[in-house]
């Protein structure tokens, strides 16, 4: 009895957490169609400082994943409209994604394939 009661437990919190760490994601064409019709979206970029000067998206804010809480200040304003994210590959994305949901913003979008995708398809990057 204890066994299924405990079992039950732990399919419930495996469903909640399932449930929260689920990624909506939006193209690389879609985003590209949302910057050239200057649709209002923020995006964040999420790689160091140093890659980002590299290059970037154009319109991009760039805040490394590991000082989002520091400094949501400046991306406080993003809070209840869309906010597109982006990293090298998806890893540091995925952590900012996740601490952005626990400071409350709702309207998150991960870039399918990150900057890696973007520059496979030869799609514009600022550079400096």
């Amino acid at each position: 009895m204890k066994l299924a009661h405990m079992i039950r437990i732990a399919a419930l919190l495996l469903f909640s957490v399932c449930a929260q760490a689920k990624i909506t994601q939006i193209e690389p064409q879609v985003l590209l169609n949302k910057i050239d019709n200057q649709q209002t979206l923020a995006i964040l970029d999420v790689r160091s400082e140093q890659e980002f000067l590299e290059s970037h998206i154009q319109g991009a804010i760039n805040i490394p994943y590991d000082q989002l809480v520091q400094n949501k200040e400046r991306i406080a304003q993003y809070k209840t409209q869309p906010l597109v994210i982006y990293c090298r590959s998806g890893r540091r994305a995925h952590i900012a994604y996740q601490t952005l949901q626990g400071l409350g913003f709702n309207q998150l979008m991960d870039l399918k394939g990150h900057i890696n995708l973007w520059q496979k398809l030869d799609f514009p990057l600022v550079t400096q």
